[in-house]
């Protein structure tokens, strides 16, 4: 499933001040790397909303662009640093910056990349600069904090549901809430305008990663871009895993039939077959899609949710995403 064909206007003033983020000055050691991360294919999200949020109240694409550059540079430095930790050898269906280098060289690059987005940052309309910059710095912090959570849960015997949320919440709800608020701001939206899009864009930002959870258990690998089931080889606590433990260790029947947790299971096929036995496919699925419904309904108070609406049409494309 692609975006809607009227994006490539936005999509090719993003990925233009993308790449103009790229000094030949820097050393090749720098320069190769950073190319070839801002060159991979990618949706550009996060970019598009801020976008999007500017012309929803008002403002422009111009107004909106630096902020937005500096969006996608941020996702991309936690990519970049997330997969070193997570030991990912694909994304995006390319080699991971870590070992299509050296790891040195993808911690380095993340580094920059943080460091270019402030340069970008700095570069809106003044009268949004302090106000942005704090909210950046802030979502910088939580992002750190969220990636802790995770690991955290690693070496955990017992997350619960809510502190999962709290942890997504941290790292892929606050990155897509400040790219709304952010665009917002610069394209000189009111108080209510910014809070508004600012809680559409962190329910959003829930709804789409327990989705994303739940992609990587029932994806086509091949666009996906990476490979189907690498949560359920590493043992991860996703929102599926925890879900599939809740409603098996609730249930004594089930625990006759089912192992207690995931890594019970002698293959992840079983696993996936266990999935839908359950039934947890489709519940999963209604729980993502319940808060890009409250994510919605904030929006509403901005603009109505019509064809028009730039923001409503991304948000029906990640809610019926397959990859």
């Amino acid at each position: 499933m692609q975006l809607p064909a009227s994006f490539k206007i936005y999509l090719d003033k993003i990925d233009a001040s993308l790449l103009a983020t790229v000094e030949d000055s820097f050393p090749s050691g720098l320069r190769e790397p950073m190319r070839y991360v801002l060159q991979m294919p990618g949706k550009k999200i996060r970019p598009l909303m801020a976008l999007f949020s500017s012309l929803a109240v008002g403002g422009t694409v111009e107004q909106a662009l630096p902020a937005a550059t500096a969006v996608e540079l941020f996702h991309d430095f936690t990519l970049i640093h997330d997969d070193i930790m997570d030991e990912d050898e694909m994304r995006r269906g390319f080699s991971t910056v870590h070992v299509k280098y050296d790891e040195g060289t993808a911690i380095l690059t993340g580094d920059l990349l943080i460091g270019i987005a402030y340069r970008e940052l700095v570069r809106s309309p003044a009268h949004a600069i302090s106000e942005i910059t704090a909210i950046f710095t802030e979502a910088l912090i939580k992002v750190c904090e969220g990636q802790a959570l995770d690991k955290e849960f690693e070496n955990r015997q017992n997350v619960s549901a809510e502190e999962y949320i709290d942890m997504i919440g941290k790292k892929t709800g606050w990155l897509i809430m400040i790219a709304c608020s952010i665009g917002s701001i610069c394209g000189g939206g009111s108080r209510e305008q910014t809070e508004a899009l600012r809680s559409y864009g962190y329910d959003l930002g829930l709804g789409f990663q327990i989705q994303d959870d739940l992609l990587d258990f029932i994806a086509d690998e091949d666009k996906l871009g990476k490979q189907v089931g690498s949560d359920f080889r590493m043992d991860k606590k996703t929102y599926v895993a925890l879900k599939y433990a809740e409603l098996v260790q609730s249930d004594a029947s089930l625990q006759k039939k089912y192992p207690a947790k995931p890594s019970g299971f002698d293959s992840f096929g079983e696993f996936q077959n266990a999935l839908h036995e359950l039934g947890l496919v489709q519940q999963i699925q209604r729980e993502a899609d319940q808060y890009i419904a409250q994510a919605l309904k904030a929006l509403e108070s901005v603009q109505p949710l019509t064809e028009d609406n730039l923001l409503y049409q991304i948000t029906r494309f990640l809610q019926k995403r397959q990859y």
